[in-house]
């Protein structure tokens, strides 16, 4: 059975990749036809409609007609006749008739085609029939119209080169339901192009068919000039809508400019310092690209703003709201570069022969275990500076670097000979690490030297870690007064002692438990060998571990305790490596103190 499924899956996706729209759609049309005073050409139209076999479904709006075009449409009994109340415009009507649609594909007609016939009304719709368009338009052959060669197309070549439709503004025009639900229609006659304009920012598939001779009744100047007010707003509001205007224009092509030339500089530094394959040539080309072409339209930008505020004649107030929505991305990027340029100056150092920049930054560590001390922390760079008065075995750093160093606060670290506990930092000094200076000595480093977090093992490297873990087992008993008062019954310190390494490698999980509790936890790394437990400071077994222990290791009782060590996997990396044996650090230490 599971073999057959790669070719169900194949299947199953051919069938998503390369579906076609026409196995989408029914098959079956839905015309809507709005009319304004059409009673002389509605009924032919709705003849003719009726004649078509694929439409199922016809509705007219009757947009606040004052002629007797409802009396007309009411004596047909398969047509679904709607009625605005007074005249809102053929967008409107249109949109009303949408919401009755019930067909996947719906046609839009005049209700004015006095002569069309029913191989024109076949012809708009057969494209989207055969899956071969999403939406079809019509031309046809009759004089070309004032609004449309004065008005319509050269907008459309201005904003929109991309469309070359002979007959933009006609309204004879099919589409799928689908996407006539996912735009807003415009109210008046600028509904025709607006469509247009949606099926082309969407992607949809456009086709323009010539259904031949076709009469419109001829309007009149008054109504060509509302005609083209509203188309003339449609085209401009799409414009603006998808960007075309802003594209069109000289200030925002040197903005854009400007924006290109500040980002170039910006990742020219950022390859200069942080990309090792660009090189310091490519990077100095980038960055000095970048500020020609920065140089030349800042200065276009100051030049073209000036003429635009001198010429203007709008008030103060509303140019300066203009010019701060038109040039707040650049304000953006020069703000970002000066950044980048303060910070890379606060990382120079000078010296009797050298300047040198050395840029640190944190380090954003997010943890993928199941238990993190820290999920998401932001680490370094630390400062090194001198150990506070009479604080010469003590090792101040803040919870990031400890956590780095999976560490905790209270655990000894052995530099050379001498052993230092690790403390909090004092005052808020998050971002310094203050070393004794007979520690610092050993591990090379100097005051006001600074330390990526992602050095900060590189530099404890081959260095011992004591963890210092205390447990205490109380009992509450009552005094006088029936005041209850604690009891210390046992405490147990417990010292693990591991190696820093900078190489990570898988890690197990070492538990301690004394009496049945587990007093306790540490992960890290064992390598093949012999690693002591001394209770007491008295070694009292050698264990022999790998990598690949498991279970219960260790199980005796010491006086009264019992004491048992388990090693679990949890599936996790470490860079401490547990120590078999170093002299002065043992593996494994549990004092017990009985009282």
């Amino acid at each position: 059975m599971f073999q057959i499924l790669p070719v169900v899956f194949v299947f199953i996706l051919s069938i998503l990749l390369f579906n076609n729209n026409k196995f989408n759609l029914d098959k079956n049309v839905s015309v809507v036809i709005p009319a304004y005073n059409e009673e002389k050409s509605i009924t032919h139209v709705l003849d003719t409609v009726r004649k078509v076999g694929k439409i199922t479904e016809i509705i007219v709006v009757d947009d606040g007609s004052t002629d007797s075009t409802f009396d007309l449409v009411s004596q047909y009994d398969d047509v679904i006749l709607l009625k605005h109340d007074k005249n809102r415009g053929k967008g409107s009507a249109m949109k009303t008739g949408l919401k009755k649609v019930s067909n996947s594909i719906v046609l839009f007609l005049d209700a004015d085609l006095s002569e069309i016939n029913q191989l024109q009304v076949e012809a708009i719709i057969q494209p989207i029939l055969d899956g071969n368009a999403d939406i079809t338009k019509t031309k046809f052959k009759r004089e070309a119209g004032r609004v449309t060669e004065l008005t319509a197309k050269p907008l459309l070549q201005f904003f929109f080169p991309e469309l070359n439709f002979d007959q933009p503004l006609s309204g004879q025009f099919a589409a799928v339901k689908s996407f006539l639900d996912s735009i807003d229609l415009e109210h008046d006659y600028g509904v025709d192009i607006g469509i247009v304009l949606d099926a082309d920012a969407q992607g949809m598939r456009i086709q323009e068919v010539d259904i031949g001779n076709i009469v419109h009744d001829m309007s009149t100047l008054k109504e060509l000039n509302i005609m083209a007010n509203e188309v003339v707003r449609t085209i401009v509001d799409r414009a603006i809508g998808y960007g075309r205007l802003t594209m069109m224009d000289d200030l925002g092509s040197a903005i854009r400019m400007e924006i290109m030339g500040l980002s170039l500089v910006t990742f020219g530094i950022f390859g200069l310092f942080f990309i090792k394959f660009m090189g310091t040539v490519i990077s100095a080309i980038v960055i000095l690209l970048g500020l020609i072409i920065s140089l030349y339209y800042i200065f276009r930008i100051i030049r073209m703003s000036v003429k635009v505020f001198r010429q203007t004649k709008v008030p103060t107030i509303q140019i300066v709201k203009s010019f701060i929505h038109m040039h707040f991305p650049v304000v953006i990027s020069i703000i970002i570069i000066l950044a980048i340029v303060a910070t890379l100056l606060g990382s120079v150092s000078i010296s009797s022969n050298e300047i040198s920049i050395e840029p640190t930054t944190k380090n954003l560590v997010i943890s993928t275990v199941s238990q993190p001390r820290s999920s998401v922390d932001v680490r370094g760079p630390y400062t090194v500076e001198s150990a506070l008065e009479n604080e010469e075995q003590l090792i101040r750093l803040p919870n990031s670097a400890l956590n780095t160093l999976q560490a905790q606060y209270g655990d000894y670290i052995y530099i050379g000979e001498d052993r230092y506990q690790f403390e909090q930092v004092v005052n808020n000094e998050n971002d310094f690490i203050r070393i004794p200076e007979a520690a610092r000595s050993v591990l090379d480093v100097q005051l006001e030297q600074v330390i990526r977090d992602s050095d900060l093992r590189g530099l404890f490297e081959n260095m011992y870690l004591v963890r210092n873990m205390h447990n205490e087992e109380v009992s509450k008993i009552e005094a006088d007064g029936n005041e209850t008062k604690l009891d210390i019954i046992n405490s147990t310190v417990v010292n693990i002692c591991s190696q820093i390494m900078t190489d990570s490698h898988p890690a197990r999980v070492l538990m301690i438990y004394v009496n049945g509790t587990k007093v306790a936890q540490e992960t890290g790394v064992f390598t093949e060998g012999y690693y002591p437990i001394s209770i007491n400071n008295v070694t009292m077994n050698n264990l022999y571990l790998n990598g690949s222990s498991n279970g219960l290791i260790y199980n005796s009782t010491y006086h009264s305790s019992s004491i048992k060590v388990v090693l679990e996997d949890n599936n996790v990396n470490s860079t401490n490596f547990f120590v078999k044996d170093s002299g002065i650090n043992k593996f494994l230490n549990i004092n017990i103190f009985n009282h």
